[in-house]
C-alpha cells in the first residue's frame, strides 16, 4: 500500500472511532460542568412520551369515563404535583350513574367528589401509591396497564394514587433528588391525613426510578421518632445505586451511559464522584431492615430485562439477607447452614415463570420474585406486580 493510501486509511479510522469519542466525552464532561444537564440526563423529565394526549382526559388512556381523576396536591415548598386517583373497576360499575353525572377532568377540590369519598369511607379500601419510572409521564407507555392490572387482583377495594413528580407532565419545578423526596412524602402524608387511610392499608410500589424514591420514602418514614409502617414495599426492576446503574444502564438497552467509562475504574470513580442525584438505594434498604419495626419487602425484576440488568436486585437482595444476618433478626431458617444453601432450598420454582425466594425474619418477609420475561416494562402490567401489590 503507497504511505498515501496508509495515511488516509489511518486518517478515515481515526475519525470513524474518534469523533463518536470525542462526542460522547464532550458530553460527559458537559454534565459534570453543569448540573443541571445531569438532570435532564438522569430524569428525562421533558421527554414526556404522551405528546397530543391530555392528561386531564384519562379516557385516552383506556379508563372509564370519570373513573380516574386528575387534580392537583400542592408540595410544603410551594410545588403542585399533577395526580390521578384511580377507581377499582367494580366500585366504578356498583356507582356508575352517580360517576357519570359528576363533572369530568382536572378538579379543584377532589375532597368533594364521589371517587373521593368512595375511598375515605370505605373500612376496606386498600390503596397502593404509584411512583413511576425515569422519563414520561403517569400515563406513559405501559403505566395504565399496569394500574388495571394492579386494581384487578381485587376490583372492588384497591385503589390507586399515582402522580408526575417535579418537573414532569403537568407538575411544577424542576427534578431533584431532595426534591422528589419531597414529592413522595407530600403524596403519603396526603394518603394518611386527607383521604384518611391507615398506613397498614397502603402499599407502596416503584418502578426502575420509582423504586428509588419509594425506598427513599419509607426510609425517611421508619428514621421518624414516630415511625411510620406501611402494608408493604414493593420495587421493580431497582438498582442499587445511580453510580453502579450508569455503570452499566443502556438508555432503551442500547446507549451506553457510562458503560464505556465504567472499564476504566479509576476514570469511573472520578465521573460517579460528580453525581449531584446518587439515589443510594443499597445504604437505604439496609437501613429499613435496621430501623423498622415490621416490613414487607418484595423485590421483582425480569430475567430479560436489558436497561437494568437483575444483577442489581441480586446484589440488592444478597445484602438485605447480610443485614439480617448481621442483626441476627432471622427467623425459620437454620443459621448452621451455608447462605447458598438456605437461598437454593428456600427459592420456588414457577417455571417458565420464573422463581421466588422469600427469607422471614422476626420483623417480617423480605422477597424476590424473578420472572423470566417482562422485560423492563412490560412487568408492570403482568400477574405478579399485582400479587405483590395486594400484601
Amino acid at each position: 500500500m503507497k504511505p498515501t493510501a496508509l495515511r488516509s486509511t489511518i486518517m478515515a479510522v481515526c475519525v470513524t472511532i474518534g469523533t463518536p469519542m470525542l462526542l460522547y466525552f464532550g458530553i460527559l464532561g458537559a454534565l459534570i460542568a453543569k448540573p443541571s444537564l445531569q438532570a435532564h440526563a438522569i430524569y428525562l423529565h421533558k421527554v414526556t412520551l404522551t405528546w397530543f394526549k391530555d392528561l386531564n382526559v384519562p379516557e385516552q388512556f383506556g379508563f372509564a369515563h370519570n373513573q380516574v381523576t386528575p387534580f392537583y396536591i400542592p408540595t410544603p415548598d410551594g410545588e403542585r404535583l399533577h395526580s390521578w386517583h384511580i377507581l377499582p373497576l367494580a366500585a366504578y360499575i356498583d356507582n356508575q350513574p352517580e360517576l357519570l353525572a359528576q363533572e369530568s377532568g382536572l378538579v379543584d377540590r377532589f375532597e368533594e367528589t364521589l371517587n373521593f369519598k368512595l375511598l375515605k369511607n370505605n373500612p376496606n379500601a386498600r390503596l397502593v401509591l404509584y411512583f413511576h419510572g425515569t422519563s414520561g409521564t403517569m400515563a406513559s407507555g405501559w403505566r395504565p396497564d399496569s394500574y388495571r392490572s394492579i386494581y384487578a387482583a381485587d376490583p372492588t377495594n384497591t385503589h390507586i394514587l399515582t402522580f408526575d413528580y417535579r418537573g414532569y407532565g403537568k407538575s411544577s419545578g424542576e427534578p431533584s433528588e431532595a426534591g422528589i423526596i419531597q414529592d413522595a412524602l407530600t403524596i403519603a402524608t396526603w394518603a394518611m391525613e386527607v383521604a384518611g387511610i391507615l398506613p397498614e392499608h397502603i402499599v407502596i410500589y416503584g418502578q426502575s426510578l420509582g423504586s428509588a424514591v419509594s425506598i427513599a420514602l419509607v426510609n425517611q418514614l421508619v428514621m421518624r421518632e414516630q415511625k411510620v409502617h406501611f402494608s408493604g414495599l414493593v420495587v421493580t426492576a431497582t438498582f442499587s445505586d445511580v453510580a453502579q446503574l450508569t455503570a452499566t444502564y443502556r438508555i432503551g438497552g442500547v446507549i451506553p451511559v457510562l458503560s464505556l467509562v465504567a472499564k476504566v475504574p479509576p476514570l469511573l470513580k472520578y465521573f460517579t464522584s460528580r453525581l449531584t442525584s446518587t439515589w443510594d438505594n443499597e445504604k437505604r434498604l439496609g437501613e429499613i431492615i435496621e430501623l423498622a419495626e415490621q416490613f414487607d419487602i418484595s423485590l421483582l425484576h425480569a430475567e430479560d430485562d436489558t436497561d437494568i440488568p437483575i444483577d442489581h436486585s441480586h446484589r440488592l437482595f444478597q445484602h438485605l439477607i447480610g443485614v439480617v444476618e448481621e442483626a441476627k433478626i432471622y427467623s425459620g431458617i437454620d443459621a448452621n447452614e451455608s447462605l447458598t444453601e438456605r437461598m437454593k432450598s428456600r427459592r420456588e420454582s414457577r417455571g417458565e415463570g420464573g422463581s421466588i425466594l422469600e427469607w422471614p425474619t422476626s420483623k417480617g418477609t423480605i422477597r424476590f420474585v424473578t420472572l423470566k420475561y417482562g422485560v423492563h416494562d412490560k412487568i408492570m402490567s403482568y400477574p405478579a406486580t399485582n400479587q405483590q401489590s395486594i400484601v
